[in-house]
């Protein structure tokens, strides 16, 4: 009887499982929001600041080439400011895909201002759209 339990566990292991498929135009639908909103906020940081760091477009198509070029130093008082950064209500009302991506672009090295700012405007429906939406 104990070697027909093993049997049935085994047996249970080794069955497929049937995993759904993930929304790939959701998924695709965020990253490119989230990559068009990095993108504005590298060129609105490089217009204020004269140049922005590269760390800004790491991961998005276009930009594979970009590798992470903050001192570790930097880094860390970046996502300071990132966990203390208020956020905008677009941001806030959008979820916490939004506000994931909003702190991600701080930490990046995005300037707080600077960030606030991509919330207004124009690009407000692309914090929308990260919610899936």
């Amino acid at each position: 009887m104990r070697a027909l339990g093993w049997v049935v566990v085994l047996a249970g292991c080794a069955a497929p499982v049937a995993v759904p498929p993930p929304g790939a135009g959701n998924r695709e639908g965020r990253l490119a929001a989230e990559c068009r909103l990095l993108e504005a906020a590298h060129a609105a940081t490089a217009a204020r600041l004269g140049q922005a760091p590269p760390d800004i477009l790491v991961g998005c198509p276009g930009h594979e080439g970009r590798r992470d070029a903050m001192p570790l130093a930097a880094q860390s008082a970046a996502l300071r400011v990132a966990n203390a950064a208020a956020l905008p209500p677009v941001v806030a009302a959008a979820g916490p895909a939004a506000a994931r991506a909003y702190r991600r672009m701080i930490s990046r090295g995005v300037p707080e201002d600077v960030a606030a700012g991509l919330a207004q405007g124009p690009q407000a429906p692309l914090w929308r759209a990260l919610a899936g939406g």
